[in-house]
């Protein structure tokens, strides 16, 4: 299990603080509040000691006529539409819930699915280890709306805390052989949030029951006291119980239940077990290339997000040390022009990656608002400068 995921915006507000002095700092010390955030708590899993693997869902049945090709020789969104295939789009999450893994790129999966039509197919791969809360609820109220129109898949690598709260939603669920989904905790630092615990662990098996499972099994995902075993009829038919008296038991007292492949499958938790996206395509059915698509796009929508993530990551702190010293050599007006210019650029970062600005390099709407206010500061005293040799001159 990866180590636990940690927010301290309070702590990493202090490097704007290195950057700022005076009157300008004291503008900007109240930069982040702290926030609730899912988290990595330690389970243990118990192991399954068989596999069934649930009946796969068929594949789309309408019949398909050749369609015309593009410029670059491949069919485009119009004609596969109009010939009846479906497109499958693959939209990769990788990272904290609410910075890497957010609403925002299962929304725009949303739009390119919904212009050729109902009944596409989105996989989630979802890779974190938690994240915000706030964020939770709003991928919550994407993906249900999202599985109204469109096949909607998760496909596990890793789901602790916020990233299973975000599995939970789809309808079908797939891991990878390694993979670990579970232990769905609301923390405050390192704190439990034991004032809210109840309403969690109802929130929690409200996800599951949106997606089809038993929600008996979210409250023992949210705290450790939750039992939870199971009975397997010979039909394969799954009976779960909130305690450890039956055959197969996923969850002991003091213990944050976490799924693994083998017991997720064996219990249908999960459909099944994917090691390769060709390996899902073919439990999903979607691997017949006279009625389905695989489409790109899910995938240049995520690398485009987190290409911009690790450019705020690397660009935004060069730039706070830059406002510093940029421009002191020369004094006067240059050096203010170039503490507006590298002020203005730290705002236009967060007006484009405001998740990665505040919760990893902790620079809040407060410190924004401060870095406008100096502008406007820096932008009179410019005007001053300039006009004081008309005035010399004049006088």
């Amino acid at each position: 299990m990866s180590p636990n995921h940690e927010i301290n915006p309070m702590d990493r507000s202090r490097t704007m603080s290195s950057v700022l002095s005076g009157s300008a700092w004291q503008r900007l010390c109240a930069v982040i509040c702290a926030v609730f955030a899912f988290m990595n708590a330690s389970a243990s899993v118990a192991s399954a000691s068989q596999s069934t693997t649930p009946p796969k869902p068929a594949g789309a049945s309408k019949q398909s006529t050749v369609p015309s090709k593009g410029a670059d020789g491949k069919p485009t969104a119009k004609d596969a539409s109009a010939a009846g295939k479906k497109h499958v789009f693959v939209l990769p999450l990788d990272g904290m819930v609410g910075i890497g893994l957010r609403h925002d790129e299962m929304e725009k999966v949303e739009q390119v699915a919904d212009k050729i039509g109902p009944g596409q197919v989105i996989i989630l791969r979802i890779n974190s280890n938690g994240g915000l809360v706030i964020e939770g609820d709003m991928i919550a109220e994407s993906l249900t709306r999202i599985k109204q129109k469109h096949r909607l898949v998760a496909w596990v690598e890793k789901a602790i805390s916020g990233g299973a709260f975000t599995a939970l939603w789809c309808d079908e669920m797939y891991f990878m052989p390694e993979a670990a989904l579970g232990s769905i905790t609301m923390l405050s630092g390192r704190t439990e949030v034991s004032a809210v615990r109840e309403e969690w662990k109802e929130r929690v098996a409200e996800a599951c029951a949106g997606g089809g499972r038993d929600p008996l099994i979210g409250p023992a995902m949210v705290h450790s006291e939750v039992e939870l075993s199971y009975e397997k009829a010979p039909d394969g038919k799954v009976t779960f119980y909130p305690d450890v008296k039956h055959t197969y038991v996923l969850s002991r007292n003091n213990e944050n239940l976490d799924f693994n492949a083998q017991n997720a499958e064996h219990c249908g938790f999960s459909d099944g077990t994917a090691k390769t996206e060709a390996d899902l395509y073919k439990l999903l059915g979607v691997d017949d290339s006279d009625k389905y698509i695989i489409s790109d796009a899910g995938k240049k929508i995520a690398a485009e997000w987190q290409k911009l993530i690790k450019d705020c990551k690397e660009k935004v702190p060069l730039l706070m040390r830059k406002r510093q010293i940029e421009g002191t050599s020369e004094g006067g007006i240059a050096q203010l022009q170039a503490r507006i210019k590298n002020n203005q650029a730290i705002i236009d970062w967060f007006k484009k990656c405001r998740p990665e600005m505040v919760y990893e390099l902790g620079v809040g709407e407060q410190a924004i608002e401060s870095l406008k206010q100096e502008n406007d500061e820096l932008r009179k005293r410019v005007k001053e400068l300039q006009a004081a040799p008309r005035n010399n001159q004049g006088n």
